[in-house]
């Protein structure tokens, strides 16, 4: 649900209900709501209430009684991009549900839920967890002094994905994604640094970066990590990430060596390499991965030696051969 109508004095208000429709100046703000969720100031439904009175340019401040803040709150509920709600032991109360119920279990909290299992999801220990998922770039630019650093390009006009991100350039910056704060200014001097990639360029930068706003490094990083989980939920690379086997996978920890490798299959010397375009770069990847499996099949070895062996679901290898 993109949009949620609301009628209100017999006018109809149309709500934003996704990530692509908020604007740079609320997804900023947005983030501040989110860092201050992270260190316990607000809760998940302060943010949600904050989110929809900026969505709708609506003054806070003017809800002043207990009705009026209850019928935002209740409004504000219906706006469900935001966060996915986790139950206990991985979701297990929403097995056997229809993939129609479980979504709207992943979404809506279980008190507001028109359905006869929401009683009891209520009663269980469910949490709100951000969801990260989306292809946009909110952050086009940064200014430090009187320069501008533009940032990487995301562009699905036309029902295409591009992006100007190169593959080392990627790499580098979701290395970055779980070291932490002290390491914001290096992602944000990776992702925007201007011209030919360096990764030497990108540590001097990031000394620059150190003097750009906490909450705008938060929200430049925040846009990555939705961009990169959206590469591998969305679109055909979500097979890099299928497989089981607790190593180091070509899209993991070893991601720098699997690019370098491409240089050994004659794909270019390490420095093309390096700058090849992050897509490309997936696609090479993803059909090394499908043409070994079905090598494997060709070694006569039935779908569930492939699986053990590759760690890939029986689904997964079925599509591929």
């Amino acid at each position: 649900m993109k949009t949620i109508d609301l009628v209100y004095k017999g006018k109809v208000h149309h709500i934003p209900n996704s990530w692509e429709a908020v604007t740079p100046g609320v997804f900023l703000q947005l983030v501040d709501n989110i860092y201050k969720m992270s260190v316990g100031e607000i809760p998940p439904a302060i943010i949600r209430i904050r989110l929809l009175c900026d969505l709708m340019n609506w003054n806070i401040s003017k809800f002043k009684n207990e009705e009026a803040m209850s019928n935002l709150l209740c409004i504000s509920e219906q706006v469900t991009f935001l966060f996915k709600i986790l139950y206990p032991d991985d979701d297990l109360a929403l097995d056997g549900l229809s993939d129609e119920d479980r979504a709207l279990c992943k979404r809506i909290i279980p008190e507001r839920l028109q359905l006869p299992i929401g009683r009891y999801l209520s009663t269980l220990d469910y949490q709100f967890v951000l969801d990260l998922c989306f292809c946009q770039q909110f952050i086009p630019e940064v200014r430090i002094g009187l320069h501008k650093y533009k940032s990487y390009s995301i562009d699905t006009s036309f029902s295409t994905l591009t992006t100007s991100l190169t593959a080392l350039q990627y790499i580098e910056a979701r290395d970055l994604i779980a070291s932490g704060e002290n390491t914001l200014p290096l992602m944000a001097a990776i992702l925007y640094y201007p011209g030919r990639y360096s990764s030497e360029g990108a540590h001097q930068l990031a000394d620059k970066f150190r003097c750009v706003p906490k909450h705008i490094l938060l929200a430049i990083s925040l846009n990555f990590q939705a961009f990169n989980n959206f590469l591998f939920t969305k679109t055909d690379f979500d097979v890099l990430t299928k497989s089981k086997i607790e190593k180091p996978s070509a899209i993991a920890t070893s991601a720098e060596d699997a690019l370098y490798e491409l240089s050994a299959d004659g794909l270019g010397d390490n420095s093309e390499i390096e700058q090849m375009n992050l897509l490309k770069y997936l696609r090479i990847l993803r059909k090394k991965l499908i043409s070994s499996v079905k090598s494997l099949h060709e070694m006569k070895m039935d779908v569930t030696e492939i699986s053990t062996k590759t760690g890939l679901p029986i689904s997964t290898i079925n599509k591929m051969l």
